[in-house]
């Protein structure tokens, strides 16, 4: 017998685990979340520095990869996105970093009205228990248990750069340096999966299936009624009574789209897809920050890179487990600088992430020898790919194409960020530890040895949004209340919907998207 809810959530990354919380928690209505990966067991999901061990994870990862781009140099960039509960907020280095005003404002003026960072903080607010401040709330919000010299070090050569230092990556001054938060309940990560999701699962009106992957959505006329979906024991379907939410992330949100014949026609009829609804913006405006790393050999105090391997490693296991403190409860950056490359800018444009440690080229894989990064990208990409299905076939990834450092304002950004990097790099503050740059090398100077530089090693900052923008336009594929258009009982809640992407991390604004998506849903079912 064909299983029927109120509410069918594909997707249990950050934005399903949310909406699976606040959609069941008044239990007036019956709530499917569905999760194409297994639980979240692995002991890697839950230490903190374990996401490493996850982002080429055989179970746990999607893997994905874009396409081959002739202006990387042939290079595919790999996109390890979360394939588990919780999703990518289960595999992220739990850096916690809200939207800007400046973005929000940019997204109203594109037609997002209700959307100003004004009326978004609320949600953040609901969200946030900062400190341990608001235990209501169900997400962490804490700083690092252990501080770095070299973090504080950084951070003082950007005061000697003439760049502010904040007291909140947070705060209600973006442009600066701070340190980061990260989400961690005690020794743990406490991710969207650990902390909203597991508060629901005793609810006997939340359902949750794994290892079950949606196919496509079911259509009758303009209205989505249910899925069919593919699990242990075949292919099935469910009904929706109220909506379907797709909730599947910047490159699956679109694909699910795409193979339900919803989205270009013309990519839909040369794939056999019968169109349903012809949107050509589903899979477009595919926006990221491409990362650019500045690497020095550090000497004379211990880096990351020491403490991963032998005795060092044992002892910061064991420490972990007698403590709870230490290496293992690290993420991917302890401090960020925001900061204009220009005068002329209004807003700060490049974001310096710093870590403690480095990485072999154009890889997460930490050093053996001492060092120290710090990570340049442009926070507002201008540059635009897409996410197009390659077959018929949903267990089939589709093709990304990021098309980074196409647009000129990205290319300058990065140019300038990296020089702003070498500038705080140099500071007496951090002028004791450091022996010479490693990446990309103090030979590389000139704009066209660094662009080249960059084309050559930059990596994803993992940050994928846009693929379902929002909007009034031709483009856009949701509506302000994150309705798709033309189709009734279907909205898409992620990131991929953010229009013009987040100036930082983008966990935090897809957790605020739907949080404000769950507000939404549930007014319009009163």
């Amino acid at each position: 017998m064909q299983q029927v809810f109120d509410y069918v959530v594909l997707g249990a990354g950050s934005a399903g685990c949310v909406l699976a919380n606040r959609l069941s928690a008044s239990g007036r209505y019956q709530v499917l979340l569905v999760e194409a990966g297994p639980p979240d067991r692995s002991p890697y999901i839950h230490i903190p520095a374990g996401y490493l061990k996850l982002i080429n994870h055989p179970e746990l990862s999607w893997r994905y990869s874009s396409e081959p781009d002739p202006q990387l140099h042939g290079r595919a960039i790999a996109y390890p996105q979360g394939r588990m509960l919780g999703g990518t907020g289960s595999l992220n280095g739990m850096l916690y970093v809200r939207s800007s005003p400046a973005e929000h404002a940019r997204w109203v003026s594109q037609g997002c009205e209700g959307w100003s960072f004004e009326e978004v903080l609320p949600y953040y607010h609901q969200i946030e228990n900062v400190e341990g401040a608001s235990p209501q709330n169900p997400l962490p919000v804490c700083s690092f248990l252990e501080r770095h010299p070299l973090s504080d070090a950084f951070l003082q050569a950007c005061r000697e750069a003439g760049l502010r230092i904040n007291d909140s990556i947070n705060g209600p001054q973006r442009e600066g340096a701070a340190a980061f938060h990260q989400n961690r309940l005690n020794r743990f990560r406490g991710g969207p999966a650990q902390t909203y999701l597991r508060q629901a699962r005793s609810r006997a009106n939340l359902t949750v299936w794994t290892g079950t992957l949606a196919e496509r959505l079911i259509l009758d006329g303009r209205r989505a009624v249910g899925v069919a979906l593919r699990g242990g024991s075949g292919s099935f379907t469910v009904r929706a009574k109220r909506e379907v939410i797709v909730s599947l992330g910047t490159v699956r949100s679109p694909h699910l789209l795409q193979l339900s014949g919803i989205g270009p026609a013309g990519l839909l009829q040369e794939l056999g897809i019968p169109v349903h609804t012809d949107l050509p913006g589903v899979g477009e405006n595919l926006r990221d920050h491409y990362s650019v790393r500045i690497a020095k050999r550090v000497q004379g105090i211990r880096t990351l890179n020491e403490r991963t391997h032998g005795l060092s490693l044992a002892r910061e296991l064991w420490n972990y487990a007698l403590t709870g403190t230490g290496l293992l409860t690290l993420g991917a950056s302890t401090c960020a600088a925001y900061a204009k490359t220009s005068p002329e800018q209004v807003h700060p444009d490049v974001v310096l992430s710093f870590a403690p440690g480095s990485f072999e080229p154009g890889t997460y894989d930490l050093e053996k020898q001492g060092g120290m990064t710090v990570a340049v990208y442009h926070s507002f990409p201008e540059s635009k790919g897409h996410v197009r299905a390659k077959s018929r076939d949903p267990s089939q990834a589709p093709a990304i194409t990021p098309n980074y450092l196409q647009a000129s304002e990205d290319r300058q950004a990065v140019l300038a960020g990296l020089r702003l990097a070498r500038k705080i790099l140099d500071m007496p503050a951090l002028k004791p530890w450091c022996v010479h740059e490693t990446m990309p090398g103090e030979d590389m100077q000139s704009d066209e040895q660094l662009l080249s530089y960059a084309r050559a090693k930059g990596v994803s900052g993992y940050h994928l949004v846009g693929t379902c923008q929002m909007g009034q336009g031709h483009d856009t594929v949701v509506d302000p209340c994150l309705r798709v258009h033309a189709t009734q009982g279907l909205r898409v809640v992620d990131a991929s919907i953010l229009p013009s992407g987040t100036s930082g991390n983008s966990n935090a604004p897809t957790l605020m998207v739907a949080e404000k998506g769950a507000a939404m849903i549930l007014a319009d079912a009163d």
